[in-house]
């Protein structure tokens, strides 16, 4: 059976992409926190290795990564743009 066709690869892979997605929606990055984290996605991803091999899981770790660096991008883009006119008043 193709990778494609394979559920247990898609449901893996977005379990990757939602726990790399947790650290966009904390108010704090506490050091312990992200430590679960990264263990959580680092066995998910290890489980995605063990059923499927290595170029399946580099596929699912890499989307993942780069899913939750865009969301992080964004919510610190989109915080830093609510936080702006609070700061520019403040001043004053």
């Amino acid at each position: 059976m193709s990778l494609m066709h394979e559920p247990v690869f898609w449901i893996l892979t977005a379990a990757c992409m939602a726990i790399s997605s947790i650290p966009s929606m904390m108010r704090t990055i506490r050091k312990m926190r992200i430590i679960l984290i990264a263990m959580l996605w680092l066995g998910i991803c290890g489980a995605t290795y063990m059923l499927f091999g290595a170029l399946p899981a580099i596929i699912s770790a890499v989307a993942s990564v780069v899913w939750g660096t865009l969301l992080l991008i964004a919510s610190l883009i989109l915080s830093g743009l609510k936080s702006m006119p609070n700061n520019r008043f403040e001043n004053r």
